[in-house]
């Protein structure tokens, strides 16, 4: 386990800001659970990606990955890795030897080193890194090292995805993996009138008690966030969350995408989730389940979410000019 070490250029300013925002994961959910916290939402997401309740979108992917290449993995790197989680299930699951984690925020970094130290996750070394500018050629960043890249809930922060994406296949073996679990919708949270108005009406559908939030606010009327408040949060927030697939597909062709929803049921669950988990509320959230996935299907709705595996070429000399893996 090394120390947590700064990697590459850093923005100061940025990195303590997101300190204060996501230093404490705990903090995310202190105020209410999140539509990914309960094992209904988790059970359809599985289906739509992977076809298979019980088949996480993780676990597809080491699954698909292992009918190419023999698992363990020799070498992986986690983008973003807030709290550890994701390296840490990888690590338990034995589907890796090596993790490289990066993230901006060093004070959450501290914390995933404290996680995976106490679990005796010995593969893990954490730096502190910007996905906009990775320390590519900079030990552990070393080109064609990798065998995996994986963005989990952390790439929609990156501004620069066309240099992330050639850092990507710089740092990757040939044909290396690329698994993303992502939120593609609108970028800084503008949402779409008539999303916006798909929203309010189910939410006015539902009982009072399972849209009030810990503090006795009930989420009833819904409205985008204006620009200056989200970046009054995060700066990085959805920074161009929309152009994630579209800039991957020139980099990437031949990915494979799996979408599945969110549109809905990430805004009209966060903060209430916890008022879902009951048998009395079953039918409710099964109706707001199906309705968000009938809309996506007929097109109203676009998928706010998705995953993706895609492949770094098999020929270096397809690779960016800039960067041939030795």
């Amino acid at each position: 386990m090394s120390l947590i070490s700064p990697m590459g250029s850093i923005n100061t300013h940025l990195a303590s800001q997101l300190d204060q925002t996501w230093g404490d994961p705990q903090a995310w959910s202190a105020e209410g659970w999140h539509w990914t916290h309960l094992q209904e939402v988790l059970s359809h997401i599985n289906i739509k990606v992977t076809g298979d309740a019980a088949l996480t979108p993780l676990a597809w992917f080491f699954q698909t990955v292992a009918t190419k290449t023999p698992l363990p993995l020799r070498r992986i790197l986690v983008l973003g890795c807030g709290g550890g989680m994701l390296e840490r299930e990888i690590m338990q699951a034995g589907w890796a030897r090596e993790i490289v984690a990066i993230d901006l925020s060093s004070k959450v970094l501290a914390v995933a080193a404290a996680q995976a130290q106490a679990l005796g996750l010995t593969g893990i070394q954490y730096f502190q890194a910007d996905m906009n500018s990775l320390p590519v050629g900079r030990p552990p960043f070393t080109p064609g090292s990798f065998d995996a890249v994986l963005g989990v809930a952390s790439v929609h922060h990156c501004a620069n995805l066309e240099r992330l994406y050639q850092d990507i296949l710089c740092l990757l073996a040939p044909q290396g993996w690329f698994f993303m679990n992502e939120y593609v919708g609108a970028d800084q949270f503008q949402w779409p009138d008539h999303q916006i108005r798909h929203l309010n009406r189910i939410a006015a559908l539902l009982p009072e008690h399972l849209m009030t939030m810990r503090d006795g606010r009930c989420k009833k009327h819904f409205s985008r966030p204006s620009v200056e408040e989200v970046v009054a949060v995060d700066p990085s927030e959805a920074v161009r969350s929309s152009a994630l697939l579209p800039v991957l597909a020139r980099y990437f062709p031949q990915s494979a995408v799996r979408p599945y929803g969110g549109s809905l049921l990430h805004m009209l669950l966060a903060g209430v989730a916890q008022n879902f988990a009951g048998e009395q509320a079953a039918p409710y959230l099964r109706s707001v389940i199906a309705a968000e996935d009938e809309l996506c299907q007929t097109g109203q709705l676009p998928h706010d979410f998705a995953c993706v595996i895609a492949r770094a070429p098999a020929n270096p000399a397809s690779m960016p000019d800039h960067c041939v893996p030795a």
